[in-house]
């Protein structure tokens, strides 16, 4: 696989939150190594999505029709 990043989430609990948005359609899914590092539980700072790079169109897709449906529903 050649992994290239799709998305920075705002921290890793909405990083693996993405991620398993994704994966249900048989899209590989990955927070970059050490974004996700916290010696104390959950890493706070930002975490990068990686997705193999044949599936970069789609998941972006994906993930932004999740997202906007999230934001329509709060107004």
């Amino acid at each position: 696989m050649n992994w290239k990043v799709l998305t920075t989430a705002p921290d890793q609990l909405i990083a693996e939150s993405w991620c398993e948005l994704i994966r249900p359609v048989d899209i590989d899914c990955m927070l970059q190594p050490g974004d996700a590092v916290g010696f104390m539980g959950v890493s706070v700072i930002p975490v990068r999505i990686m997705v193999d790079e044949q599936d970069i169109e789609q998941a972006q897709s994906l993930l932004d029709s999740f997202i906007n449906a999230d934001s329509e529903q709060s107004e």
